[in-house]
């Protein structure tokens, strides 16, 4: 544990010191977002939370932990999606571009670390599910969806750096009650770490006066973190924990992005074609404030997280964990689609009771 904790301070003591140096030059290097129809902010808004947080990361690594069990070539692949994401933060990269990198990283991290999911478990309540063959490509799928959905949820000001709080935060509680997971467990607390100077700066929580941004660098960073550690952590053999315990930690990010993939297709649009009809959207337009949005999605998310890991502790059967949990989704997407009636009747209650 004196690993984990020195590990940690490193990051964010890294972190604050890369968010410092990066703030004074982001416009000259085109890392700033500007407002337009979407966005709703005033000025060009630093994008640099996502590089400090892994520039700690990677500072803490280098001095204090190994390279060895495939964390080298998680580094490796992340620092390129990194710079990728960097790219795109300044100069819009085509998403078609975005997303055959993802492929090759993904399956760059698969076959060059030898670590990938081997198994569903026993999601169906029939026998494990093993993958063999498939598993590097279901790995790549799963870096794919999570870059993406860490990337979707990202709308106002705290939320992806939260949601990724809670679930590095969930992922650390489960290495820490797993023997053997101590590299993982480091990575855990260090990430969490690095974010913290992001946060504060994002939502101008004091001594921080300027605010940040996380950029693309920055969600894709998170997501191909949280799948390398659910990787790490739901192996067959020795695991930390069960795959299926690996939804409830992702929840939100998760069943946001399915949701409105779904929506998307229906409508006959493209998947990847940016709206406003996230949850966070749906809370703003129901008359939520973005700290009041930003404090229910949170706590949802605690809620999922919490339930997984009790779940494990408990050893609930995966089928019946994995039933609860598309039952949830289902609940989930059928608001989501019918998000519109729910606001109208909140808004419509919220005038009776003001005229009260």
């Amino acid at each position: 544990m004196e690993t984990v904790s020195s590990t940690g301070l490193i990051a964010v003591i890294a972190a604050l010191f890369t968010l410092l140096i990066l703030q004074p030059i982001a416009r000259k290097l085109r890392l700033v977002d500007l407002p337009d129809h979407r966005k709703s902010h005033k000025g060009a808004i630093p994008l640099i939370g996502g590089l400090s947080a892994f520039a700690g990361l990677l500072v803490a690594w280098l001095i204090s932990m190994p390279f060895t069990s495939g964390f080298g070539i998680y580094l490796l692949c992340a620092l390129m999606l990194v710079i990728l994401g960097a790219i795109d933060d300044a100069r819009d990269v085509p998403a078609k571009f975005r997303l055959w990198a993802q492929v090759v990283l993904g399956a760059l991290l698969s076959y060059g670390s030898g670590v990938y999911l081997t198994t569903f478990g026993n999601l169906l309540g029939f026998g494990v599910i093993d993958l063999f063959w498939l598993g590097p490509v279901v790995t790549i799928a799963a870096v794919i969806g999570a870059t993406n959905a860490y990337n979707m949820i990202d709308g106002i000001d705290g939320l992806a750096g939260s949601l990724s709080l809670v679930t590095l935060g969930g992922l650390a509680v489960l290495f820490a009650m797993a023997d053997g997971f101590v590299p993982e467990l480091a990575l855990s607390v260090s990430i969490m770490m690095a974010l913290l100077p992001f946060m504060g700066a994002n939502l101008l929580i004091p001594p921080f006066r300027r605010k940040i941004f996380m950029g693309d660098a920055g969600s894709m960073f998170i997501g191909f973190s949280v799948v390398w550690l659910l990787v790490n952590g739901a192996q067959a053999g020795e695991y930390a924990f069960r795959p299926v315990t690996a939804l409830w930690v992702c929840a939100i990010p998760l069943m946001d992005m399915v949701a409105i993939m779904i929506r998307r297709a229906r409508k006959g649009q493209s998947v990847m074609r940016p709206d406003r009809d996230h949850l966070h959207h749906i809370f703003l337009r129901a008359g939520l404030s973005d700290r009041q949005a930003l404090a229910v999605i949170t706590m949802l998310a605690i809620l999922f997280a919490l339930a997984g890991i009790v779940g494990e502790i408990l050893v609930i059967p995966e089928w019946f964990m994995f039933a609860s949990f598309m039952f949830l989704f289902a609940g989930y997407n059928w608001a989501i689609q019918h998000a519109w009636r729910a606001v109208v009747l909140f808004r419509e209650n919220q005038e009776v009771v003001d005229q009260e």
